[in-house]
């Protein structure tokens, strides 16, 4: 993105309306093609996936993108581009609209601008995310992985499964596995969004089968030469293993050096299970709000 540069007087010269935010589309996705790997919060097809969930909304301009999140409290994530500029233009924004400015899903990497900016930080918890060593996941070596090893023994004492790339063949299966399956809204609008453009978004995938009995499916992203996004995956609870056993199966399908498995959202039981599989360090993103008078 080609970044025009303006000072303050003109920031804002000729704008009737400051963030004209628009629902998210797939033709959004362009936009993030040239910026960097900053986490799974700005990656496009996190994005889009859940958008309707998130209540996300868009703005960009020549110098920077806004995420706007209506979901529980008006948020915005950290700007795109020109970090300094698109903070400034949520201000105006929110001075506007009356609405106290702030921002989640700030990367370490980024904190400073908005300390500098006399900005109060905290450590946004809920939204870490976990990285885990795909080499490690592939193996399941050594004592931290033993209940994964248990459970991958007891799944293939009583099943004879196969693992499979063809989930682009198998959406509409995916689906009524899905309803099958699962109610939380948080599960299955977001996993039927994103079946639905598996191709368009270049994704990947694996299906666990136990002769035609789909027993799980996994969808993700490579999304650098070391890094892949691992955002959807599903099992039949019912049985023991069939998670341990897709995991290893998907790590050992994959040609990256880690796997980001996105953020537990506060929920105590998925924290419990991500912490289960050791991941090998948590990316850490702050929330930031204005420390002076508004």
């Amino acid at each position: 993105m080609e970044l025009k540069i303006l000072n303050d007087k003109e920031l804002f010269k000729d704008k009737e309306e400051i963030l004209k935010l628009k629902k998210i589309s797939m033709k959004d996705k362009e936009l993030f093609k040239d910026f960097d790997y900053r986490g799974s919060d700005y990656v496009f097809s996190y994005i889009y996936m859940y958008s309707e969930l998130y209540k996300l909304k868009i703005y960009h301009d020549d110098r920077t993108i806004i995420i706007y999140s209506g979901y529980e409290k008006p948020s915005f994530y950290m700007p795109l581009g020109d970090t300094e500029y698109g903070i400034k233009l949520v201000l105006q924004y929110c001075r506007k609209h009356q609405l106290k400015p702030y921002f989640t899903k700030i990367p370490d990497s980024h904190i400073e601008i908005f300390r500098s900016m006399n900005y109060k930080i905290q450590e946004d918890r809920n939204s870490f995310d976990y990285i885990y060593s795909n080499e490690s996941l592939a193996a399941y070596e050594g004592h931290d992985f033993r209940k994964q090893r248990n459970n991958l023994s007891n799944y293939l004492k009583n099943f004879t499964p196969v693992y499979s790339s063809d989930i682009v063949s198998n959406i509409e299966k995916c689906k009524e596995f899905t309803l099958k399956h699962y109610v939380e809204t948080d599960v299955v609008q977001p996993t039927l969004k994103i079946l639905d453009c598996i191709d368009r978004l270049n994704l990947k995938g694996g299906i666990v089968w136990n002769s035609s009995d789909m027993q799980a499916y996994c969808i993700y992203e490579e999304i650098t030469s070391n890094m892949a996004i691992s955002h959807v995956e599903l099992t039949d609870n019912s049985h023991r293993g069939v998670h341990a056993y897709m995991i290893n199966e998907m790590s050992k399908n994959m040609k990256v050096e880690f796997i980001n498995k996105e953020d537990d959202m506060g929920i105590a039981g998925l924290r419990r299970f991500k912490e289960n599989y050791n991941p090998c360090r948590l990316s850490v993103k702050y929330s930031a709000y204005p420390d002076f008078q508004f």
